[in-house]
């Protein structure tokens, strides 16, 4: 089994671990909110396979090339109208 890397959410394509930073910011009633960034573990497999897409892509960290992946499968999910065609038309009686 291969083993697993810590790589930060924040982490630049450097391959060095980034230290996690807590930035504080002010909703809009006044009160402070941190932002934190959660460290994840990956397969040094999958670390070459996002530092590949970071290059093609040129983003900056591994946050943006995880998004670019997720809204690429967005894309081409497939829809689900009509998934069901023999089910009956629901009707509502006023006991719903």
């Amino acid at each position: 089994m291969a083993k697993a890397k810590s790589v930060m959410a924040n982490d630049r394509h450097t391959g060095a671990p980034a230290l996690v930073r807590v930035k504080a910011r002010k909703l809009t009633h006044g009160i402070p909110v941190k932002d934190l960034r959660a460290p994840v573990q990956v397969l040094k497999s999958t670390k070459q396979w996002l530092d590949q897409i970071i290059d093609e892509k040129q983003f900056k960290t591994y946050d943006d090339a995880i998004m670019f992946l997720i809204t690429e499968r967005q894309k081409h999910l497939p829809s689900d109208f009509g998934i069901f065609p023999d089910l009956k038309e629901y009707m509502c009686n006023g006991e719903d």
